[in-house]
């Protein structure tokens, strides 16, 4: 359980760095010309893209901002999400992990503690214990419920990933100028070279960086199909599965 407990924690920090990711790649896209060809033109356009964000900041606005919203999973590949009934939720038993741009109907936010977290002394003869905030919700078509955590809470402190780990929007709405073979290969679940790392993303879900630092060679887990992208000016060149 304390092994589980770490990997929530670690999803938060590499939340936070695909995020960081992202901005490296837009903000250092080449400039468009009167010349550009279609890959630069759809690179152009995604600047111009911009998703919806919410402001919750504990969970009461988190609760009133997500039920009953239509979400879509924004770092596939890399959320566990476990079984919940009555409010109650089965941390022992991951029911596994969300895939990129998974649609899901949230019905309700709850806080609770994991059944091994510990507590916190904040001051003499104070302690607390951290809870995990957490989305319920039910997969598109489906009608069992289950809960992901979108961030957590200490003594009313609420540390809240919401805005990155979903979309609000319907993703083929927001990004609708790409090319119709960039979506097929999106639901294949299938990088192609000349992808942005944005449409890889999309299609395999968070890719860890083999360079060291933000570059340009990425491993992505793709659900236990791993899969090696390297990218040239935010444009996949080479697509290697790899073990």
């Amino acid at each position: 359980m304390r092994k589980r407990i770490q990997i929530i924690l670690l999803v938060f920090i590499v939340l936070a760095g695909v995020r960081l990711l992202l901005i490296y790649h837009e903000r250092h896209a080449p400039v468009t010309t009167p010349n550009t060809t279609q890959s630069n033109s759809i690179r152009s356009a995604d600047d111009y893209v911009v998703p919806t964000q919410l402001h919750s900041s504990d969970l009461k606005s988190a609760k009133e901002d997500l039920t009953g919203k239509t979400v879509w999973v924004k770092v596939g590949n890399y959320l566990n999400y476990f079984p919940c009934s009555g409010g109650h939720v089965d941390f022992k038993h991951s029911a596994g992990i969300l895939p990129p741009l998974k649609k899901l109907q949230i019905t309700d936010v709850i806080a609770t503690a994991a059944p091994d977290a510990k507590s916190k002394e904040i001051s003499p003869g104070v302690r607390i214990r951290a809870q995990q905030v957490l989305a319920v919700f039910k997969p598109a078509g489906e009608t069992k419920i289950y809960a992901v955590s979108i961030g957590s809470s200490r003594g009313g402190n609420y540390t809240l990933f919401i805005n990155d780990t979903f979309f609000f929007d319907d993703p083929r709405e927001l990004y609708k100028h790409w090319p119709s073979e960039v979506w097929a290969a999106i639901d294949r679940h299938e990088a192609l070279k000349g992808m942005s790392i944005r449409q890889v993303n999309f299609a395999l879900g968070v890719g860890v960086n083999q360079s060291g630092t933000v570059g340009d060679i990425y491993k992505f887990d793709n659900n236990g199909h791993p899969v090696t992208v390297t990218f040239e000016n935010n444009r996949a060149t080479q697509v290697v599965p790899t073990s």
